[in-house]
């Protein structure tokens, strides 16, 4: 079980920038290779250096390989990126603006039953 220390909004917002900036160092390419590898425990590219982890809200457990896929890609990237495209950004900026509620939690993690932890 993973410690439930919940990671805070500023942490949050360093890993999405140095994603983006891994994303763009790699060309994307590597940043993909990454992912597909470390997913399975539980963590992103950034969220592992920065060393952090995201954990079922209930099970308090690293998320499993297929629970980050759905999180990361259908929910994050499809579904959010969609709706985001749709509503010219608003819906990324209210789904990152949940991160400010008491319960750290987006709109995204609400959906994947997910946190984000500092380890």
């Amino acid at each position: 079980m993973i410690n439930e220390n919940l990671a805070t909004p500023l942490a949050r917002l360093g890993a999405h920038l140095l994603e983006i900036g891994l994303m763009l160092v790699t060309l994307g390419i590597g940043w993909i290779v990454w992912s597909l590898i470390i997913w399975g425990k539980g963590t992103t590219p950034a969220h592992q250096i920065l060393k952090q982890a995201i954990v079922n809200d209930k099970t308090k457990e690293a998320l499993s390989w297929g629970h980050m896929f759905v999180r990361e890609f259908v929910i994050k990237g499809l579904l959010v990126g969609f709706l985001s495209t749709f509503t010219f950004g608003i819906f990324y900026i209210v789904d990152s603006l949940f991160v400010i509620k008491e319960d750290r939690k987006t709109l995204h993690d609400r959906i994947c039953s997910s946190a984000v932890v500092q380890l």
